[in-house]
């Protein structure tokens, strides 16, 4: 019986396993990696089909980087990315450009080694429209525009109205009148029970993760 090949990317090596277990019981012939350079020896050693790759890889080319590569040199495989982020800005990696035809699979989306290995199998068909998780917004998050998504991110990196105005080039009131849009999107007000400010934050950090505090 043909078994197709899947080349897993994930530095955490442990969900990188849990990973590779799950696809290679529902019959794919399946190796981790657990960096972007060793994963790009594995192109050539191990010839996959498909590469499943998380976004955030550590130290070393992120996850974006990868799939960039792939679809360079290696256009017959089938890249499908893979993160606990919502999209790439909240991913810290607001201009990276994820390429046409390239999955993005959220992992609070794909709740199952089932739902895994059917993503999988429907990317491998080329079916990747409705696998851009990262273009689904329903709720959350996916109310906000892309400025107020980018300022909440800062807000839950720890930075002070003061400090994102500062790295935005703006003025603190433009800050604070975002903020505002952003606390009457999630119908959040100033009471004695709630602060808008950690709730908004809370939403964040529910539906992308806590994101890594930028270098000083």
């Amino acid at each position: 019986m043909f078994q197709r090949r899947i080349l897993i990317v994930e530095d955490d090596e442990f969900t990188g396993s849990l990973i590779t277990t799950a696809l290679t019981s529902a019959g794919f012939q399946a190796q981790l990696s657990t960096s972007a350079l060793l994963a790009k020896r594995a192109l050539r050693e191990f010839d996959p089909d498909a590469v499943l790759v998380d976004i955030d890889l550590g130290i070393g080319p992120n996850g974006i980087e990868f799939v960039q590569l792939v679809r360079k040199i290696r256009p017959d495989i089938t890249p499908i990315l893979l993160s606990r982020h919502g999209d790439t800005v909240s991913a810290g990696m607001k201009d990276a450009r994820i390429p046409e035809g390239v999955a993005y699979l959220r992992k609070s989306i794909i709740k199952s080694t089932d739902a895994l290995v059917t993503a999988v199998q429907e990317a491998m068909r080329g079916k990747t429209e409705s696998l851009r998780h990262d273009r689904q917004r329903v709720g959350g998050l996916g109310m906000l525009t892309k400025t107020q998504r980018e300022i909440l991110q800062m807000m839950a990196q720890g930075l002070s109205n003061k400090e994102i105005a500062r790295q935005r080039g703006v003025t603190i009131s433009s800050v604070e009148q975002i903020i505002r849009g952003i606390f009457k999107v999630f119908g959040l007000s100033q009471d004695d029970l709630i602060s808008p400010r950690v709730e908004a934050v809370r939403i964040f950090v529910a539906e992308s993760g806590l994101p890594k505090r930028p270098q000083s």
